[in-house]
């Protein structure tokens, strides 16, 4: 398929690395203090919770059963470290709020999950941010991301929605390319015009 062709094997290995880049960027950096807020929240079993901007760690695994919210302003960015899993119930969202500090509401690009383990979301589930996946994802039925999803093993999407994150003031809009024109409609063969009967030869004198 001319879908393997160059430049797209060099495309995705720069794809691949530059995932790998942000994956141990985001792995590295030191968490947010104090520890009582910003190591093992809620032990993992987060839900109703409200996060400001910071760099969260868990050091076994995340399930959301309910609603949280990501509160700041169009500035603040948000890591979520985990060194095993993440899941969710079906119906749960993240919810973006207004920190009231007139600067706007938190954007998704400047949420990043750095995901350790597996990556499972329940049926219908709302999610904001990138996520940056060691294993593999799962999308249930109906799922929603507005962000962008990186896995190193396996992505299954079932009938999930996903939108990207608002760009900055300024920015250009996204380039789509657009689908080449359609061929114009067969047209019936043309034929030429019959020649006009012969007349009858002439009776002799």
């Amino acid at each position: 398929s001319t879908d393997c062709a160059e430049p797209t094997p060099t495309m995705l290995t720069g794809a691949v690395a530059d995932m790998d880049t942000a994956y141990e960027d985001a792995k590295v950096r030191p968490h947010s203090l104090p520890s009582t807020t910003y190591v093992d929240r809620a032990a993992g079993a987060i839900a109703y919770e409200t996060f400001t901007a910071g760099v969260y760690l868990w050091n076994a695994y995340v399930h959301i059963a309910s609603p949280i919210y990501i509160s700041g302003g169009a500035p603040d960015v948000f890591i979520f470290k985990v060194i095993n899993y993440v899941t969710t119930a079906a119906s749960v969202s993240v919810i973006l709020l207004d920190d009231g500090t007139n600067r706007g509401l938190p954007r998704a690009e400047n949420i990043v999950w750095q995901v350790g383990g597996y990556l499972v979301l329940g049926a219908s589930s709302d999610m904001k941010g990138t996520f940056l996946v060691n294993l593999y994802v799962t999308f249930g039925a109906g799922s929603s991301l507005s962000g962008r999803i990186l896995a190193k093993a396996a992505i299954e999407i079932n009938t999930a929605q996903f939108a990207y994150p608002n760009p900055p003031p300024g920015s250009p809009p996204p380039i789509i390319p657009l689908p080449p024109p359609s061929p114009p409609p067969s047209l019936p063969p043309s034929h030429p015009p019959s020649p006009p009967p012969s007349p009858p030869p002439s009776p002799p004198p």
